[in-house]
């Protein structure tokens, strides 16, 4: 194995670099590892760097320290290339890694990348950039967009709530048409959300969907309210959220998102970050990341 590390040195006290530190030396007395560098990610390192470093190492496996942010961000720089990919989970959520099974322990994920078992998982593409989790467009995404990041560290995680909520009771609605080989939607939603996986924010949407499906899985809420949410609880928690009546749901291998007025922008982030407004074109790359699972 010629393995690179890349880790996120701008989020947390730089636990990323110490994370990586640790695997290196673990990994450096594993008889299969002939190589192992260590690569820093951040806004002001130029990523063709990282490309060229991977060529001039011969690298066949890429660990990424971090969430689904910055897996996402790892692989729009290296989707042309093919690499093993080891997650050692280090964000909020972890969707991904919770999909394929991983141990959020370093220790144990250190294991798992070690002991070389792979599976292929799907992936997306939304317009020039990816996808490795989740998409939403609606309240959600709006909520994010609009939070300082003066709010979130005053606030921390409130001030998500406070603007979600003004939204809600503003019953703010997003006109859009969603079109794929096999359904054809449009009209108002509160939220609309699109996952590779059954994970999203840490609850499984769909019992039956799976990492290697080759699908995204689409859910349209046109009216979101409090009660009718908690009397959908047990129905929720079990995975079982497209049978809530209320809620639009299908599975596709391509679909476009357009704004029905092309006045009004409807933001979208995929894994957490933001991504182009709609209009946007997504679709799955089938078994396209092999991740090294338990």
């Amino acid at each position: 194995m010629r393995i690179m590390v890349i880790y996120n040195d701008t989020s947390g006290k730089n636990e990323g670099e110490k994370i990586a530190k640790e695997f290196k030396k673990i990994a450096e007395n594993n008889k299969d590892v002939e190589k192992i560098v260590l690569q820093v990610t951040n806004p002001d390192v130029d990523e063709d760097e990282i490309r060229q470093l991977a060529d001039s190492e011969q690298v066949d496996t890429v660990v990424v320290i971090g969430g689904d942010g910055t897996i996402h961000h790892v692989l729009r720089m290296l989707q042309d290339r093919e690499y093993r990919y080891g997650i050692i989970p280090g964000g909020t959520v972890n969707n991904l890694a919770k999909a394929v099974g991983l141990p959020l322990e370093k220790e144990k994920a250190f294991d798992v990348i070690l002991s070389q078992k792979t599976q292929k998982i799907d992936y997306a593409t939304v317009n020039d950039d990816v996808m490795i989790s989740t998409m939403t467009a609606g309240i959600l995404a709006d909520t994010a967009s609009k939070v300082s990041q003066s709010e979130k560290q005053k606030y921390g995680p409130l001030a998500f709530s406070k603007r979600f909520f003004h939204l809600l009771f503003k019953r703010r609605k997003y006109a859009l048409s969603v079109k794929t080989e096999d359904h054809e939607w449009q009209g108002k939603a509160h939220l609309v959300t699109i996952a590779m996986t059954n994970s999203m924010g840490g609850f499984s949407l769909d019992d039956s969907a799976s990492p290697d499906d080759g699908y995204m899985h689409i859910t349209i809420i046109p009216e979101l309210w409090i009660i009718p949410f908690f009397y959908n609880l047990p129905r929720i928690l079990r995975g079982q959220f497209y049978k809530i009546p209320e809620v639009v749901y299908f599975s596709a291998k391509t679909a476009t998102f357009r704004p029905l007025d092309t006045n009004k922008e409807i933001v979208t982030r995929t894994d957490g970050d933001p991504t182009d407004s709609l209009p946007v074109e997504v679709n799955v790359v089938p078994q396209g990341m092999e991740v090294f699972v338990p």
